[in-house]
């Protein structure tokens, strides 16, 4: 009777034995698990705008922008008469707005003395936006946004008369200073020039 009982207390012991290994490699199997899923915590896509960061007041730095080149520029682009002389005379800077929710950029072009001439371009991710044409003819230009190494880059054409492809790029090369890069093609020519803004008052 002894022996059995023992017999019996060992077989429990086995049992035991076995169910404590099978709960072991069920906690081990979990932590796999988890191993294997924690890393999607991780593949979320930051923001679209994280890593330029645009947006405020940016006076136009007269002195290293290329003047002459943004003029012909806008010769190339169609701009004459009034519109040509207030672009290069009475546009004194750029305001950006910058979010994220939704994804957009928004380029204000600064003018201090009449106001009328202010225009705003409303730029998105993902999409195409149609919007008044900048040479001020009749129709609409058609503009996207991506985001280029550190900087945004903005996309604009619109059809005849005179049908143009225009890219600019906006990066900030310092905490103060912002690079606005142009790109016209019209006509089978290509111009480009390079403004400078800066954000302190009178730095310019």
């Amino acid at each position: 009777m002894h022996v059995k009982l023992t017999q019996h207390t060992a077989g429990l012991v086995k049992l035991t034995q076995h169910t404590a290994g099978l709960v072991k490699l069920t906690q081990h199997t979990a932590g796999l698990v988890r191993c294997r899923q924690a890393p999607s915590r991780h593949l979320r896509r930051p923001s679209r705008v994280s890593r330029a960061a645009l947006s405020g007041k940016w006076e136009k730095d007269k002195k290293n922008s290329d003047l002459d080149a943004y003029e012909n520029m806008l010769t190339l682009l169609g701009l004459t008469g009034i519109k040509k002389t207030a672009a290069v005379k009475l546009i004194n800077g750029l305001e950006i707005d910058q979010a994220s929710s939704p994804p957009h950029f928004t380029v204000r072009y600064v003018v201090s003395r009449v106001q009328f001439l202010q225009s705003v371009e409303y730029f998105a991710f993902n999409q195409q936006i149609e919007m008044p044409r900048r040479d001020g003819q009749a129709g609409t230009q058609t503009a996207t946004l991506t985001e280029v190494g550190n900087g945004m880059q903005t996309v604009i054409t619109w059809g005849e008369p005179n049908p143009v492809t225009l890219i600019e790029k906006y990066t900030e090369v310092q905490h103060d200073t912002l690079i606005t890069e142009a790109k016209a093609q019209a006509g089978g020519q290509t111009l480009c020039c390079k403004q400078v803004g800066c954000t302190t008052i009178g730095c310019c």
